[in-house]
């Protein structure tokens, strides 16, 4: 090792020429750590193949994706070789071998392969990674040497060949790659990087020869890693490692890479010689596993916490497995249904049903209808349940069944009620006055929902049938003024989305005054053309039960709420009365304690700091970090006209007390009101919008930087860039956070920018506060149907 006076041997960076006859074989064992590349899913099957793999097997990467690895068998290994391999990685083990497979041309090839098994986070089985190395030629060249070692001189002029396509490969491949060649007294020589490897870490070709400048660009948590896995090469304790790793571009993004190091030694002496590194940017990859996971996350949100009952069934007719919403539901514990056959809960009259459900399911794959059936419940009784279904190939290949279920007792009492008076009106009418639950029919037309039919029980509510039929009244007008705008946006998007049924909950003003909440099953009538005509709504109170679900959230929610308050009078309501500029703002918590957070602050006599910030994660830690990067911010704003030197200041106070892997992402800009020129920084956060008062295209202002505390200072200092811009009279100004141009509607699609930019555009002669409202109503409208997991801050600037 050279020690910390000499110029040290970055893991990132190494020679390439000058390299001894030696060469060859050196950069081959390097690049051979990823020339061959293929991942599959549990069961064996392709899904991803590199380039090199296709070159060497001669199919397209259409004709391997899809197919298992029995598409190059060349038949050379007996049976048990493979199962021996497929033994070790369902293990959970790595397996190392060679193996000889055969090319779409009928020519074997060798490669020496390491198989690699991936799991999740959790411990669940994603797949399989192959990493392959040729060693055709090894393999060749050892037969070759015993018949033809006379023919040196040709063995040779391969030799050249093949370092001249390795050169090639140096200068023009996809992977960044470098090398040094170390002296015998242990100091590093000459270091040289191909440009591929420039690129994937942000550097021209010089820069990246100097390791001070290779450490700036590198995330500080990473290179310490780096650092200890070199130390631990260098001292002898293997001889290749593999990190993945952060670089920071001058511009702020963030490039994953996987790096890996080889050395060679002297074979008498164990120096090391050589050393060999090639970096992948794997930053696409990356991304599409932190997706996966959040995926993942929100599914196992949804099992956890779905009022339905979700179970899936083997082949052999057996819970393999059930959601919590079983045992909330039917009384069961988990473990007391997992392992026994479905027969056992299902309705002896309903099972010759349910079975023949359940064999089309598996036999067409999906099931578009539903089958209604009992379900027994622990204490005996026989609970009416509704399900779909749907097939899925488990992990040994076979067709198993997914079914989501749910309670339809209440929906089942009342129809049964209906279809035994179905004969004289009157009977019906009966049946459906003594329900404590309310039947109402009402025409589908625009904001009135006219009422063709109530049932008698409606009188619970101080109200006679005949207030809705003469149209008085309307359900519409006795729905709590709060709550009607709401429901009004979901019955319109059932109506276009085509469901069927649906339930709402909400909450009805008396006759009285008083106000109780019920539950509204509705079932959707379509004409022949698919239009809506008619929805049955069956009502039920649940006053009692809202009333106990309210005051147990009270008792855990209350210092949640105060917490809440206090953070709510942090944010400016009132804002200063600046002459010269128009100032509106949106702040929506996704939850008590929110992240987000704005202010508008005096700088100086004439000038004046906007800021907006969305602190990662939610909760009392995230609040409490917006309270504090609030006074900071106040504290280091005044009197300072620039900033980027605010924000410095900023990010060094918050650095410290930051928790592990929480950040800040901010918008700081400052306005001078004689020259209407703004400076500003961003630090990690969404780029503000310009719309010019004159039209045209909307402007970002995207000057780059790190978010806060990712970073203690001098990194964070170097990236971060101060842009400016000189704003005219009628420009809008919009600092936003991702909980707007993110939130989704009910087909998981995003509002946008492009879609945020335009509602803005539409309202550009409106007042601010009137732009916000309808700006406010627009995204309500667009995510009626969708569960809204961030907080929604939005700040709006315009120059009079």
């Amino acid at each position: 090792m050279a020690s910390s006076e000499e110029s040290p041997v970055s893991p990132d960076t190494f020679s390439l020429s000058g390299a001894g006859p030696q060469y060859a074989e050196w950069l081959r064992r390097g690049v051979d750590e990823h020339a061959i590349v293929a991942v599959t899913d549990t069961k064996g099957v392709i899904t991803y193949v590199n380039d090199r793999f296709c070159q060497l097997s001669g199919y397209a990467r259409e004709e391997l994706v899809g197919q298992t690895h029995r598409i190059i068998n060349s038949h050379t290994h007996p049976p048990g070789f493979f199962a021996e391999m497929w033994g070790t990685i369902s293990g959970g083990n790595v397996w190392h071998g060679t193996i000889c497979n055969r090319a779409k041309n009928g020519e074997l090839y060798w490669v020496e392969s390491t198989l690699v098994p991936l799991s999740a986070a959790d411990g669940q089985r994603l797949g399989y990674l192959a990493l392959r190395t040729d060693v055709t030629q090894l393999k060749f060249a050892e037969e070759a040497t015993a018949r033809l070692a006379h023919d040196y001189a040709e063995q040779a002029a391969q030799l050249r060949d093949a370092r001249s396509q390795l050169q090639i490969f140096f200068d023009e491949g996809p992977l960044g790659l470098s090398w040094r060649e170390m002296e015998a007294d242990g100091r590093p020589g000459a270091n040289y990087v191909n440009q591929r490897f420039c690129e994937i870490i942000g550097l021209s070709t010089q820069e990246a020869l100097d390791i001070d400048n290779v450490r700036r660009v590198t995330h500080p948590e990473d290179w310490d890693r780096q650092q200890e896995l070199s130390r631990e090469l260098y001292s002898g304790k293997g001889d290749r490692y593999t990190i993945e790793k952060r670089y920071i571009h001058k511009d702020g993004r963030v490039v994953w890479a996987e790096l890996t190091v080889v050395v060679v030694r002297d074979e008498d002496s164990g120096h090391i010689t050589h050393h060999f590194a090639m970096l992948e940017d794997v930053t696409a990859r990356h991304a599409a596993e932190q997706e996966l996971k959040r995926s993942e996350s929100r599914w196992r949100t949804y099992v956890q916490t779905a009022s339905e009952i979700l179970y899936a069934i083997t082949p052999e007719g057996r819970f393999k497995f059930v959601s919590d919403a079983w045992t909330s539901k039917l009384g069961h514990q988990i473990t007391d249904v997992i392992g026994h056959a479905y027969t056992e809960f299902v309705h002896p009259e309903d099972l010759p049903n349910y079975i023949a459900f359940v064999s089309e399911t598996l036999e067409k794959g999906t099931n578009a209808g539903l089958i209604e059936y009992r379900v027994r419940h622990q204490d005996g009784r026989w609970i009416w349940h509704a399900s779909t279904g749907s097939a899925y190939t488990d992990r040994d290949g076979r067709r198993a069944y997914f079914g989501v279920g749910r309670d339809i007792s209440i929906r089942r009492k009342a129809q049964d009620e209906l279809k035994a008076s179905l004969a004289k009106r009157e009977e019906l009418e009966q049946i459906i006055n003594r329900s404590p639950s309310v039947v109402v029919l009402w025409k589908s037309e625009a904001n009135q929902w006219p009422v063709e039919f109530v049932s008698q029980s409606i009188s619970q509510f101080g109200y006679q049938p005949e207030d809705f039929t003469s149209r008085r009244l309307s359900f519409r007008g006795i729905t709590h003024p709060d709550d009607r705008e709401r429901v009004g946006t979901e019955v319109d998007a059932h109506a276009v989305t085509g469901h069927h049924e649906y339930n709402q909950e909400y909450r009805i003003v008396c006759a009285d005054g008083s106000v109780r909440w019920v539950d509204d099953h509705t079932v959707v009538r379509f004409d022949a053309d698919g239009r809506v005509t008619h929805h049955e709504g069956l009502i039920t109170d649940i006053t009692v039960r809202k009333d106990a679900e309210n005051r147990e959230r009270d008792l855990r929610e209350r210092d949640l709420r105060l917490a809440g308050e206090v953070q709510h009078h942090l944010r400016p309501h009132v804002f200063p009365d600046i002459g010269e500029v128009e100032i509106e703002a949106l702040s929506q918590p996704s939850t008590y304690l929110g992240g987000d957070y704005y202010d508008v602050l005096a700088v100086d006599g004439h000038r004046w700091g906007f800021v907006i910030a969305d602190v990662a994660g939610k909760g009392p830690a995230a609040a409490l970090m917006m309270a504090a990067c609030r006074a900071t911010l106040r504290l280091c704003a005044a009197g300072e006209p620039s900033a980027a030197v605010v924000v410095k200041r900023v990010n060094r106070a918050l650095h410290g007390d930051m928790p592990r892997g929480m950040f800040i992402s901010l918008f700081y800009g400052i306005l001078d009101l004689d020259t209407n020129r703004f400076n500003y920084v961003r630090a990690g956060h969404e780029p503000a919008l310009l719309l010019r008062a004159e039209g045209g295209e909307p402007e970002l202002l995207s000057a780059g930087g790190l978010a806060l505390g990712f970073d203690a200072g001098p990194v964070f200092d170097a990236v971060l860039e101060e842009g400016t811009v000189d704003l005219r009279a009628g420009d809008l100004l919009a600092l936003y956070t991702d909980g707007i141009t993110e939130a989704a509607n009910a087909a998981g699609d995003e509002f946008g920018r492009d879609r945020f930019a335009q509602a803005l555009a539409r309202h550009d002669q409106t007042s601010l506060a009137k732009m916000v409202d309808k700006l406010d109503r627009y995204l309500r409208q667009f995510s009626a149907l969708a569960q809204r997991n961030d907080d929604r801050t939005l700040l709006l600037v315009r120059p009079r």
